[in-house]
C-alpha cells in the first residue's frame, strides 16, 4: 500500500506516469528532482503516511528504490 502512495506522489510531482516509474530511477537524473522537490515529496509522504522522516536523508536517497526501502524501514 505505501509503495503505491509513494509512486503516485512521485508521479504527481514529476509528471511521469506511475507505470513508467522504475525502482532504479534516479530522482536527479531520471525524474529531474532537485532538493526542493525531494523536500516537498518528503512532506507530502509524511502527511499521507503519518510518518516522520529524517530530512538529512534528502542527501542519501538517490533512487525511487532507496526511498521505498527507507520508508518501509521507518514505517
Amino acid at each position: 500500500m505505501c509503495e503505491k502512495i509513494i509512486l503516485q506522489r512521485i508521479s504527481d510531482l514529476s509528471d511521469t506516469i506511475v507505470s513508467d516509474i522504475k525502482i532504479d530511477y534516479s530522482f536527479e537524473d531520471d525524474l529531474k528532482f532537485d532538493n526542493l522537490d525531494l523536500a516537498e515529496l518528503f512532506m507530502d509522504l509524511e502527511a499521507k503516511l503519518k510518518i516522520t522522516m529524517d530530512y538529512n536523508m534528502l542527501y542519501e536517497i538517490k533512487t525511487v528504490g532507496d526511498l521505498i526501502l527507507y520508508i518501509k524501514k521507518i514505517n
